[in-house]
């Protein structure tokens, strides 16, 4: 049986959320239900995912950059999952570990943390462009960096902790983030200015969507930047802090990648 053209395809073109499904009779079409089941299956996969260390050291390869892993109070994913409080704060030991490094170095200005959150394989698949970007742009400021941090089983507010140890003025946290239908991998960038105890989600300024199909994260790392300055510059972050960020074509052209998002030194 021949079935009509669905004039509403063309909008598909434009983005990658279920739109324009179609139907067959009253239902929705074969394909579309197990598009439907393939993508909520990658979703609960992805927050059930743990970060591979050793693989995100090497990945990262952040030669030259002193590198500490922390973990909040989780002892494991299912505690992590089900006591969200619990990953808002360092454990014991990790406390320790970073309050022994900030008595080493001066106070720094910006702390870069990489956050497993709600999605490992976002940090896995695009922590390491974001980072390499990130670092290579911070490199034209003057701003000091403090020892990256690399948190397990963390939500956003552990950053305030990890700040704390380190006498950071602000936070950058990179942290998977809850998978959708539509990406399963996506990373967010949490930023905070003078971090401590009792920040809530309004003192922070929020860069989400960070995957291939969305914003770049070559280019969210030129929008970190760019906030970070503007931020510091301004004494203050989250709904106070009114910003414009530049063209994106000008952000393009600030990294060290190509528009089409691939690189020489893309392994």
């Amino acid at each position: 049986m021949k079935t009509s053209h669905d004039p509403w395809s063309f909008l598909r073109d434009y983005t990658h959320a279920r739109i324009a499904l179609g139907r067959a009779g009253y239902s929705a079409p074969t394909r579309e239900i197990l598009d439907f089941r393939m993508a909520h299956s990658r979703a609960r996969d992805s927050v059930w995912s743990e970060i591979d260390l050793v693989k995100l050291h090497e990945d990262l390869n952040l030669t030259g950059h002193k590198v500490v892993d922390v973990s909040s109070k989780c002892a494991n994913k299912k505690e992590f999952l089900l006591n969200p409080s619990l990953g808002r704060s360092l454990g014991p030991h990790s406390s320790r570990v970073l309050q022994d490094v900030s008595l080493s170095s001066a106070s720094p200005d910006v702390a870069l943390i990489i956050a497993d959150g709600l999605s490992a394989n976002g940090i896995h698949t695009n922590a390491p462009l974001f980072v390499r970007e990130f670092l290579t742009a911070i490199k034209s400021t003057s701003l000091r960096m403090a020892p990256i941090v690399i948190a397990k089983y963390a939500r956003v507010a552990i950053g305030d902790d990890i700040a704390s140890s380190l006498n950071a003025g602000s936070t950058v946290m990179l942290i998977g983030e809850r998978p959708g239908l539509a990406s399963s991998n996506s990373l967010s960038v949490y930023f905070t200015f003078n971090p401590h105890a009792g920040r809530t989600d309004a003192d922070r300024n929020c860069i989400s969507n960070i995957h291939s199909s969305g914003i770049q994260p070559a280019v969210a790392a030129q929008m970190a930047v760019f906030l970070v300055q503007t931020a510091l510059q301004k004494q203050l972050s989250g709904v106070s802090l009114k910003i414009e960020y530049p063209d994106i074509r000008q952000l393009l052209a600030n990294t060290s990648i190509s528009q089409n998002g691939t690189g020489g030194d893309e392994p």
